[in-house]
């Protein structure tokens, strides 16, 4: 389009305006003109990278990141401008080779310990006795490598070549150090001789001088092109292992799962791998630093003769203490990981169950609980920052400043020749060459230990058992060919046995190995250190596989341990069963709590270990044998994804809308999508945050069912979740319905009515087939239906599934909130962007994230570390001084024939090892003061940002993703812990390297350098700007896109089973290589301009070499720069060349680290907190309530910024009042408990809830909270004892809690785990049973003896015979209590006192049941037939 035309479209316009800013913004005509970029897509990064369309020479010289870096200095650089990541770079190129080079590696040691095997038998074979069979020691057997499968797929030729290139460099850079050595030489001989005596050049001194400025710009060279390759090795080897760990997630067995827990796969995904990452980066520097060494005290050997040795022999000193520091480390290491894993698995947890903690106030509890954990951590911290911090700082780093010393002190004791300038300030030279490979030596040996650690871990990991196919697509052998049982969608189980963890199959190992410990007698404070770190072993152990293998019988999610690993699980689940289940039939599967109904399904599955090769038979023809989607699978906790309500349902699948409406009319869906505010597009948050429980059931239905080619329907208990008549809906229309017709449907249920309508009943008891027949067939055989099924679970939801008419005239009566067009558009768009995009700073990193990290640690302290850092620098330049100035008078005093005396030499000697001892005393200061500001630092970030995240609102956990605040804990706090203090500590050192070298050099050419400083300094500064700009950018984009990895992978770990059952593996995975695409891409670039700003810096630093020679040269007859402050002045030019580089990498990488600093402190200022959990006005504990009142005064609540969901709400509960609480789908019974909660807040528009007289906004909500109690549908547990999970303020007795235990029939199984009240809750609750999670909370309740109770159908889970028992109990206990009763059967609101029916966030009615049930027309009485006409088919 033309600049000049006009257009009312703004999409025209924007075109036109970029047009407009496109002409403006071109090259000058110097440059050739022509448009500049203003996007990425300008650069072509959208069809393939720069880096893949450079020649040689731009790969060589990093130019073709020339046009990025121009964009970056002009625009804020975003995720569209990075583009498409390099080939090499790509995450499926990386899995394939990988897994190839993995699966050789597995088959090789499989080979290797088979023949070890067979030779440990024949050994045990030639023994006589069981006694001398024990004797033996079993056989080690050898672990298959991830290290060679990673070298061998990137390519060992390429690896090695890098190496080759950084080997060159280093023997390269010793060459300006012989050029000074004879620049020296030669002005010593002219200074001594003049320039008529010829001097022996080793070449011309002016092809020297141009030498000190080219060698340099060759060294970098071939280090940036080592760099870039080891860059992209890197890439490789983290995306590789990234994607084999998420993929082995998808296929591992339980019994693997078992040795994990979520916390600690999460680390290794964030943390393993960029622990490998981190080591590649040094590698070329690790193993050529001895060579490095080894060169250089040749070279010193050469210039003082046998006064080396005793460098020598104090390095050899030196090797027994370094064994022992990095002992130590290693030692802590792992200590820190396993802290850190438990650490980030309680986080985990936590943000999983913030809504009960939110509910119980809980918060301070937990927070204590993660910094338990935090401060073990912290403990083994404070041993590694000290252990480096000594023995790094003090022993490692002082080598080169202490060799000297004791050198040149031996020198002039053996020598008979006096140290000359050459001679000194070569050997200075060589040392500084020296000081470089040993201070990153300690931390490439450190970044190879952890990360030997961290393969270890990553070997384990991929090694657990994967899933071992046990069900055949055959018939079983036995069947007639033409017998129903071979066609397909028949199952035929025949005596199968199936459990969780095979009991017989080989041991497991765990992923991070504990040593163990050895028994000591002394006690005291080591005893009792012991006793805590047993207590913190013990509970980090799973389990007893009693407890866990009935849970399991009960549901079918992930299994996990702590990360001691210990195993868990030994009784088989399911024993001899035997069924035939004929295609297209129904099946009912009915049993008490823990009887194996959910075993069952996943047995037919393929989901559990096959014991004595049980086998389960479902034939397909030959063309179903390879399609997606023959089984579908609803499980008992229905699993959402963060996607929208359509894409839940589709699952990847095509669209046909047909079959998509047809679905969501016979699942009951279409009422639930007209209130949604963006309808099925509506974006549904991690768990189904904004979902009800009986909404989230249906989704999974709808899912379920959705396939047009599945045969075989496998539906854990969904009808629990729903109403009876919503139930009814469904098992009519959709299980039973004609769209299911042909299909095999095998139904988990506790509803008794709709057995009779089934083709066949199974009942299950303690993992075995009790009965199975026809419904008919059973009652024939006097079958008890009411004993043998939890005949009260008919409904189970999280307090937002209401009451639903599903008949098309109520259908009209539903609308969308909102009363405009207007309003309807915003809350449709907010409703399809509920997860809020994550924040991103821009711009250069804010000098408040400096001021605050500085301040957590302590002003005093960061004072401190450049205070020391200075003085100590100061010391060594001073030292170098004085060398120059020994050297002098030593040759003056042999010029006179008057050699210096002993009493001479030893004041030299003296001053200048007491300035290099000082220097020392400034390395060893430096590093403490950097240990002790480290801890306290990472202390009060991570305590800020617990306390934030567990003050913030639910309202920020629905509308944020669990793996964006893990992200935090797990991988932006290890930067704070472990890589920062690196990353400080030498940039810190570099700098005033760099500003200690310049300042020397000026002194020593007596000022004339600074002619050259100021153009230098200003070169420096435009290309340090310009690329801090642009890599301080790339780093926040790849910090945002490494995120969603965190939170996919989250998500993925929690819904395996349901993975696996749709075969959707491989879009799972797919969508997982995409992410890590997009974080690689810009990654990669971050090291890559690193590497192209080093080159450049380089090359300035050659020029200030040549500049000094060139002035000493040119100034030779004058003598205007003696020799010795020549040499000092090439040294310090040398070691700029070097530090320089490092220098502005160091602030790049500092600046990458704080942008975690910046994320941490995001989440700790800009969330909004609660309202305060404490106030004045709080009433005295015990006080209040004191009756229990309950009045809501023109109550008005909405969420977030939707619609009102409680209008105008005025009622008063009295005292004492049970009060029944019903109405339709969003009518506002759970905004009613939420408000009462204040888990959101009341409009602030005049309404209140006054308890007892006092309005609850005016109380703390710790305050409020605590004397309110809530009984959930959704039971919680978390990963801790039982007592814990009970009372987590200890504040009762074990009398109290045996007696709250016996009250809700749970004392019997408590009292016989090996721990009882201590014994550990599994990850997740899941070594209990829903039903007993169910009754634990229901314990809880009873012990906060509360005068107001919440109940949300409190027993949907629990079998019958209980059912009654605690219905009495509450009733007993809770006679006194106010209790608001969520109804989601309505014969459970039969005996209310009163009965309110909300509709749409209004009160519709509020009476006694009688006369609710006697009113015309009225909402409840319509509901009660509707219920009755639901459970009619019983009756008859």
């Amino acid at each position: 389009m033309p600049p000049n035309a006009t257009t009312n479209d703004p999409a025209a316009l924007d075109e036109v305006e970029e047009e407009l800013v496109r002409e403006v913004e071109r090259y000058p005509w110097i440059c050739g003109g022509g448009l500049k970029p203003q996007t990425g897509k300008d650069l072509g990064v959208y069809e393939s990278s720069l880096e893949d369309r450079a020649n040689c020479l731009s790969l060589w010289s990093l130019s073709y990141l020339n046009p990025l870096l121009a964009l970056g200095s002009r625009k804020v650089l975003n995720a569209g401008d990075v583009g498409v990541p390099s080939k090499q770079d790509s995450s499926s190129e990386s899995y394939e080779k990988v897994k190839k080079a993995w699966d050789e590696q597995v088959k090789i040691a499989d080979a290797h310990n088979k023949k070890i095997m067979e030779s440990h038998e024949k050994t045990l074979g030639k023994c006589k006795t069981e006694a001398a069979k024990a004797k033996i020691k079993p056989p080690t057997l050898k672990e298959p490598s991830v290290a060679i499968a990673l070298a061998k797929s990137f390519g060992m030729g390429r690896f090695c070549l890098a190496l080759l290139f950084y080997v060159f460099s280093s023997l390269l850079s010793f060459v300006p150090v012989l050029i000074l050595n004879d620049l020296v030489s030669y002005f010593e001989h002219v200074s001594l001789n003049g320039t008529g005596v010829p001097y022996d050049h080793f070449v011309n001194p002016w092809v020297e001088v141009v030498g000190l400025g080219v060698v340099p710009l060759v060294v970098s060279i071939f280090q940036t092109r080592h760099q870039a390759i080891m860059a992209h090795c890197g890439v490789f080897v983290r995306t590789a292992a990234s994607t084999m760990l998420y993929r082995k997630s998808l296929n591992v067995s339980a019994g693997g799962r078992a040795k994990t827990s979520t916390g600690q796969v999460v680390n290794m995904m964030s943390n393993d791998t960029m622990q490998l990452q981190r080591f590649l980066q040094f590698v070329g520097l690790t193993l050529s630093a001895p060579l490095q060494i080894v060169i250089a005290l040749l070279l010193i050997f050469q210039q003082v003769g046998n006064a080396t040795w005793v460098g020598v022999g104090y390095m050899v000193v030196l090797a027994p203490v370094n064994v022992v520091v990095f002992s130590v480390v290693s030692k802590m290491r792992r200590k820190v990981l396993k802290y850190s894993d438990l650490r980030v698995k309680m986080m985990n947890e936590i943000l999983t169950g913030v809504r009960i903690i939110k509910f119980y106030a809980w918060e301070k509890p937990f927070g204590k609980e993660v910094g338990r954990l935090r401060q073990k951590e912290l403990e083994a911290l404070t041993k590694l920052a000290y252990t480096t911090a000594v023995g790094f700082s003090i022993i490692l780093l002082s080598t080169p400043i202490v060799q000297p010393i004791i050198v040149f002190l031996t020198y002039v004791n053996i020598q008979d020749e006096p140290l000359k300038a050459s001679t000194a300030f070569t050997t200075v030279a060589l040392f500084n060459i020296m000081r470089f490979p040993f201070a990153f030596l300690p931390m490439g040996l450190l970044q190879y230990i952890q990360s030997k650690i961290s393969l270890k871990r990553l070997e384990r990991y991929l090694a657990l058992p994967e899933l071992r196919g046990y069900v055949e697509d055959e018939a079983h052998p036995d069947v007639d060919p033409d017998s129903p049982l071979a066609k397909p969608g028949s199952i035929t189980i025949k005596d199968g046995s199936f459990s969780w963890i095979d009991p017989n199959g080989p041991e497991i190992k765990p992923v991070q190995d504990e040593k163990p410990k050895k028994e000591k007698k002394k006690k005291g404070k080591k005893g009792k250190k012991e006793t805590e770190d047993d207590a913190d072993n013990a509970a980090a152990s799973a389990a007893s596989s009693k407890a866990l293998n009935m849970a399991r019988s009960e549901s079918s999610g992930s299994l996990t341990s702590t990360e001691s690993g210990s195993k868990a699980g030994g009784g088989i689940t399911l024993q001899n069963l035997s069924c035939e289940i004929t295609p297209g039939s129904l099946v009912a599967v009915v049993g008490s709590v823990g009887s194996g109904k959910s075993s069952f399904l996943s047995a037919i599955l393929g989901e559990m270990e096959s014991i004595d090769d049980s086998k389960v038979y479902i034939p397909r023809n030959e063309n179903e044998k390879d399609i997606n989607g023959y089984a579908s699978y609803c499980t008992q906790s229905p699993w959402v994804v963060n996607d929208t309500l359509r894409g839940n349902i589709l699952f990847g699948r095509e669209y046909d809308e047909d079959r998509y409406n047809l679905v969501l009319e016979n699942c009951a869906l279409m009422d639930d999508i007209a209130i949604l505010p963006a309808g099925d597009m509506t974006e549904i948050g991690e768990r189904g945050i904004n979902l009800s429980g009986g909404q989230k059931a249906r989704v999974a239905l709808a899912r379920a069912m959705y396939a047009t080619h599945t045969k075989l329907l496998l539906l854990d208990d969904p009808l629990s979740a729903v109403d009876s008549h919503v139930g009814e809906h469904l098992f009519s229309q959709a299980i039973a319905g004609e769209m299911c017709e042909g299909i095999t449907r095998i139904l988990v249920t506790h509803h008794v009515h709709v057995l009779s309508r089934c083709d066949k009943v199974i009942i299950l008891e303690h993992g075995r087939i009790k009965n199975q027949g026809s419904y008919e067939e059973l009652i024939d055989s006097g079958v008890d239906f009411a004993g043998a099924v939890d005949v009260s679970k008919t409904k189970k939801s999280d307090g937002r599934e209401e009451a639903k008419d599903t008949s098309k005239k109520d259908k009209a009566g539903i609308h969308k909130p909102g009363d405009s067009k207007e309003e309807t558009a915003k809350q449709k768009k907010a409703g399809a962007e509920l997860v809020k995009e994550e924040e991103r700073e821009e711009g250069d990193v804010a000098g408040q994230a400096y001021m605050r990290y500085a301040r957590a640690g302590g002003i005093c302290l960061a004072t401190l570390v450049f205070l020391i850092q200075a003085l100590g620098r100061g010391f060594e330049i001073g030292a170098s001084f004085w060398l120059a100035h020994w050297a002098d008078q030593m040759i003056k005093a042999s010029q006179r024939g008057e050699p210096l005396s002993d009493a001479d030499v030893s004041y030299y000697i003296g001053v200048y090892a007491l300035l290099g001892f000082l220097g020392i005393c400034g390395l060893g200061g430096r590093g403490i003061f950097i240990a002790k500001h480290r801890l306290h630092a990472s202390r009060k970030l991570h305590d800020g940002l617990t306390d934030s995240v567990l003050r913030a609102p639910v309202a920020f956990f629905d509308v944020t993703p669990i793996g964006r605040v893990l992200n935090r804990f797990a991988a932006d706090m290890d930067k704070l812990d472990l890589e920062l203090t690196q990353t400080v500590s030498q940039g810190v050192s570099t700098v005033f390297s760099v500003l200690g070298a310049l300042g020397a050099i000026v002194a020593a050419t007596k000022g004339t350098f600074l002619i050259a400083l100021i153009p230098f300094g200003y070169t420096y500064n435009v290309i340090q700007k310009w690329f801090r700009k642009t890599s301080t950018e790339l780093q926040r984009v790849t910090s945002v896109a490494n995120s969603p990895i965190f939170a996919d992978f989250s998500q993925t770990l929690s819904g395996t089973s349901t993975i696996r059952a749709y075969g959707v593996q491989k879009d799972f995975f797919r969508k997982c290589k995409t992410s890590f695409d997009n974080m690689n891409s810009s990654y990669i670039l971050v090291q890559l301009a690193g590497y192209w700003l080093a080159l450049r810096l380089d090359i300035m630093g050659g020029m200030v070499s040549m500049f000094v020679g060139l002035v000493a040269l040119g100034t030779l007859d004058s003598a205007f720069i003696p020799a010795g402050f020549l040499g000092l002045a090439l040294s310090y030019s040398i070691e700029v060349t070097s530090f320089l580089k490092h220098g502005v990498m160091m602030i790049a990488r500092l600046e990458a680290d704080m942008s975690s600093v910046e994320r941490i402190l995001f989440y700790t200022d800009k969330i909004e907190p609660e309202a305060p959990d404490e106030t004045d006005s709080d009433p005295k504990p015990g006080t209040w309530p004191s009756t229990g009142e309950i009045e809501f005064s023109n109550a008005s609540m909405r969420y977030r910024d939707g619609p009102l969901v409680l209008k105008d709400l005025s009622l008063t509960v009295k005292a004492g009042e049970k009060i029944g609480v019903c109405g339709r789908t969003g009518s506002g019974k759970s905004s009613l408990m939420i408000s009462l909660f204040r888990i959101s807040e009341l409009e602030d528009d005049g309404g209140k809830i006054l308890i007892d007289g006092v309005n609850a906004r005016n109380v703390g909500t710790g305050a409020l909270r605590m004397n309110l109690s809530i009984i959930p549908q959704d039971p919680v547990m978390f990963s801790n004892t039982v007592r814990y999970n009970l009372d987590p303020f200890a504040k009762v007795s074990d009398e109290e809690l045996w007696d709250v235990l016996k009250k809700v029939r749970l004392s019997d199984a408590i009292a016989e785990l090996p721990k009882g009240l201590d014994e550990e809750v599994a990850e997740g609750g899941e070594n209990f049973s829903q039903g007993q999670r169910q009754l634990l909370c229901i314990a809880r309740s009873l012990l906060r003896k509360p005068k107001i109770l919440v109940m949300d159908e409190a027993t949907a889970s629990i079998d019958n015979e209980t059912d009654t028992a605690i219905q009495e109990m509450i009733r007993e206990n809770f006679a006194d209590a106010t209790v608001l009763t969520i109804a989601h059967r309505l014969n459970t609101i039969m005996d209310s006192d009163r009965v309110l029916v909300l509709d749409d966030g209004r009160i519709a009615e509020l009476d006694t049941p009688e006369n609710l049930l006697n009113k015309e027309n009225g909402h409840f009485k319509a509901m009660v037939e509707k219920s009755r006409a639901a459970h009619a088919i019983v009756e008859e």
